[in-house]
């Protein structure tokens, strides 16, 4: 009994740990908006992100389908959250939290 109490415990906090995301803030270019992805590059390598979400608030600070805003450098706020697919295999999605244009 104590056994099965202490484990139940233990996916109780582990659940709990892995949904809490902390943020990550980086530098990177706008590359534009594809079938409701965001996409932004970043440093020499272009790294690419593609964020799958974008919280209301940052939503509304800047009109993300204006194509002007293509290769504008932003400071982006995101989260990651993974998930498990049919085959078992991890993927991320990344979900805008704060978005700032940089002059």
């Amino acid at each position: 009994m104590i056994k099965t109490i202490a484990i139940s415990i233990f996916f109780i906090v582990n659940s709990i740990a892995t949904t809490l995301n902390e943020s990550v803030t980086i530098t990177a270019v706008f590359e534009g908006v594809d079938d409701g992805i965001y996409y932004f590059s970043e440093g020499e390598d272009f790294n690419t992100y593609a964020f799958k979400y974008i919280d209301d608030m940052a939503r509304e600070k800047y009109n993300l389908e204006d194509r002007k805003l293509i290769g504008s450098s932003f400071k982006v706020v995101y989260t990651s959250e993974k998930f498990l697919d049919d085959e078992n295999e991890e993927y991320e999605e990344l979900t805008i939290k704060e978005i700032t244009l940089i002059k």
